[in-house]
């Protein structure tokens, strides 16, 4: 199969993409997603109002762009973790310690999802990207909770379970914690996190050999 190669068209469209939705999560998370329109992204990535709506069919759609483009990113970083070198057990913790870079890297985006998704400001049912994600995250943490599970490292719960409350507790904790970033301060909360997970899901066996 031939390789299919980028072209400079292609390339440039992309660029003012990226561009558009930088600016976008800049005003967004300044000003507030509701306070913010079309024309003025538009005015401040210098593109006319029709470029936008070349690429987006409404500020909804530019808002999932945002979700898609860093949700992407997100949970390929939590993915290389997750899939990386370790028993299951290591992975797990090696996943939740790197829980607050995750926040303060992506502290942006996260404090937008917090004050759209937080305050139901936007009609969630044109959202599909939000759910992807969780998604993601939930099937990765169930096949590791299964994987562990199955050779002795984890005590025998449900993974599926178990993944989804380790899921949304990380999901309510991230929306809490954005806006007011203190990294000593969310260290500490995943450390509570990974006490509170990790000391019940180990058998003895495994805590011994920690």
């Amino acid at each position: 199969m031939p390789e299919t190669r980028t072209t400079r068209k292609q390339k440039e469209k992309l660029r003012h993409k990226e561009e558009i939705l930088e600016t976008a999560l800049s005003l967004f998370s300044s000003k507030g997603f509701h306070n913010v329109s079309m024309q003025e992204i538009a005015d401040k990535s210098e593109f006319a109002v029709g470029t936008l709506y070349n690429f987006f069919d409404s500020k909804e759609s530019l808002f999932e762009g945002l979700l898609n483009i860093f949700g992407e990113k997100i949970v390929g970083e939590i993915t290389e973790i997750l899939d990386g070198p370790g028993n299951e057990a290591k992975r797990l913790v090696a996943f939740i310690r790197y829980l607050p870079q995750i926040q303060e890297k992506y502290s942006e985006v996260i404090k937008l999802y917090a004050s759209v998704f937080g305050a139901k400001s936007i009609d969630l049912a044109k959202i599909q990207s939000k759910s992807r994600i969780i998604e993601t995250l939930n099937l990765k943490l169930m096949h590791l909770i299964e994987q562990g599970t199955s050779k002795g490292f984890f005590r025998a719960v449900d993974p599926e379970i178990t993944a989804k409350v380790i899921g949304s507790t990380i999901e309510t904790l991230a929306i809490e914690i954005a806006g007011r970033f203190d990294k000593a301060k969310v260290t500490e909360t995943f450390k509570k996190v990974e006490q509170l997970f990790i000391g019940g899901l180990l058998t003895p066996e495994t805590k011994k050999n920690e």
